[in-house]
């Protein structure tokens, strides 16, 4: 098969198109918006996505469920963090939401342990400074654990949980 296209300029946009696949994988919308950059007509661009997407060399499933694999044992990587990332690389939702369902299946307890990973690297130096045998400190450290894990987008039912389980087993050594 060979890459000519009906227009030059499409023939044009393919060729930037393949340099672009040679260095990176990339999504149809990261596609688009390169080739559009590049300075090539809306029609150029659609025909190359076309052609490059009916030979299998853009896939947003495949990109989207590689994605995840690769980013989900991130320490402190959370589902809302990953799922924003995927957004911003042009992904729809569903396919988004089909690698997520597919990262769960394979590895149901990947957003846990990114969270128990993070928030066992914080807690020295959220306890620094206080008096965790008092009641006062005791209650800030739950909450800076607390706002913490939340402020990387991790679940408020999963961070209170792990918070919790964090303050029991600190209670039960003290």
């Amino acid at each position: 098969m060979s890459l000519h296209l009906v227009a030059s300029a499409a023939n044009e946009a393919a060729e930037a198109g393949l340099n672009l696949l040679d260095r990176r994988a990339v999504t149809e919308s990261q596609m688009r918006e390169y080739l559009a950059e590049k300075g090539f007509t809306s029609e150029a661009v659609e025909e190359a996505v076309t052609l490059f997407g009916a030979r299998g060399w853009l896939d947003d499933h495949d990109y989207a469920t590689e994605l995840v694999r690769q980013r989900a044992g991130k320490a402190g990587l959370s589902r809302a963090k990953l799922r924003a990332d995927m957004e911003k690389r042009g992904l729809e939702t569903g396919t988004v939401e089909a690698a997520l369902r597919a990262l769960d299946e394979e590895s149901p307890d990947w957003e846990t342990a990114n969270a128990r990973a993070l928030l066992a690297g914080k807690l020295a130096s959220a306890r620094r400074g206080l008096d965790i045998g008092s009641r006062e400190g005791r209650a800030k450290l739950q909450a800076k654990l607390w706002r913490y894990l939340a402020s990387r987008g991790f679940d408020s039912g999963l961070v209170g949980t792990l918070v919790r389980e964090t303050m029991e087993e600190l209670e039960s050594k003290n």
